[in-house]
């Protein structure tokens, strides 16, 4: 039976009973900071329930946590907090709202969302639940359904800003995300174009709302996302722009509407409401049956092929996908000779770095810059 025991010279009792090999075993009181005896006492008597249960094999986490939750409270007189992995990102999502920008909350929503959806019930467990293990089948899964390897890294950041405040709480002794190994170099893909003439083929590939996502892309620049949750409310036809709040950045953004845009648009409307792609709207864009593997689908009846490059691992991104009609918008602007400035406002992007990505100058535009060079008169020979 467990008991306890104090040097003379010693302030702090010791607890003596018996471990899970059923061996006596001596431990000191002294890390509790415990002084009192029947403190100390109750200490002792836990550590060998908590050892017999071992013994029997009948200790699981849950009673684990009674036993440490019984110790910490008689001996401190505080409650041991079992805040579940929803409920901490909960409450780390509200604290975000404050003191980070629309855009930085809303993707930092998404991957609480992804991350919760992948766990499934163990999101209702204590948050020290979550393993090393878990954050990696959460990564090779964003790699499955097709995110970007730059996009994946910053979702494991954010797993480990999340874990990182855990653990500053106390709930968590280490960040289960930090073993996740990141790719030290992200090969960064050049998405290609299309051509005018293969969008016209993709329109005649496509029917319903997919031709209305494809004008969206390529007319006004919109993500896959945007394009299918765009609202009536958002279209503006009597002063011929669109109004809408981009889904990866919160940012609130206003485009002009390109007359064939319009036109078709004007053709949609009368007294409907909701999204302008109702139908696509209620899919979700990744997945094998997700909005991006049917647009690649109807690239294939169009005849467009599409290069794919190895990103890392198994992982392959296409060289033409939806997003491409983004780039595409964005340098049909460029090749005419709208200003970076301008082009970054249409798109929302925050740097010239960024917009360089999405920027190819046709050849044609090369050669109009060339030739603005003066002529050397014709030497006799």
């Amino acid at each position: 039976m467990a008991t306890i025991w104090k040097h003379p010279w010693s302030p702090y009792w010791t607890a003596v009973y018996k471990d899970e090999q059923n061996i006596w075993r001596k431990k000191s009181t002294k890390l509790r900071g415990q002084k009192n005896r029947s403190k100390a006492m109750a200490l002792s008597i836990e550590w060998e329930r908590a050892a017999r249960l071992g013994r029997e094999r009948t200790l699981t986490e849950t009673v684990s946590r009674e036993i440490i939750g019984g110790i910490l409270e008689r001996t401190t007189g505080e409650t041991l907090r079992a805040e579940t992995l929803r409920e901490f990102c909960d409450r780390w999502l509200k604290a975000k709202a404050t003191n980070k920008s629309e855009g930085t909350h809303t993707r930092y929503a998404g991957t609480v969302a992804k991350l919760l959806a992948f766990l499934d019930r163990k999101s209702d467990l204590p948050i020290a639940a979550v393993t090393p293990a878990d954050c990696q089948r959460f990564y090779d899964e964003l790699s499955n359904d097709g995110l970007a390897p730059a996009t994946r890294v910053v979702e494991i950041k954010t797993l480990r800003t999340i874990f990182s405040a855990a653990r500053r709480q106390n709930l968590i002794s280490n960040n289960p995300a930090d073993s996740v190994e990141l790719p030290q170099r992200i090969k960064q893909v050049q998405r290609q174009t299309f051509t005018p003439a293969q969008v016209q083929m993709l329109m005649k590939a496509a029917d319903g709302d997919w031709r209305t996502a494809i004008l969206l892309g390529y007319y006004a620049g919109l993500r896959l996302s945007d394009a299918v949750t765009l609202e009536w409310d958002g279209v503006d036809l009597q002063g011929r722009r669109l109004r809408f709040a981009a889904q990866k950045t919160g940012e609130r953004n206003e485009i002009p509407l390109h007359p064939t845009l319009d036109v078709h648009l004007s053709k949609l409307a009368g007294d409907q409401n909701g999204c302008v792609c109702p139908i696509l709207a209620a899919v979700p864009v990744g997945g094998r049956s997700g909005l991006s593997k049917q647009f690649l689908a109807i690239m294939k009846r169009a005849g467009i092929s599409s290069e794919s490059v190895r990103t890392g691992g198994q992982r392959q991104l296409a060289t033409l996908s939806f997003h491409s009609l983004r780039a595409s918008f964005n340098s049909g602007l460029h090749n005419k000779g709208v200003s970076q400035e301008l082009r970054k406002k249409l798109t929302g992007h925050k740097s010239d770095s960024v917009n360089d990505r999405y920027t190819r100058t046709e050849m044609t535009t090369l050669r109009a810059a060339v030739e603005k060079l003066p002529k050397l008169p014709a030497l006799s020979h």
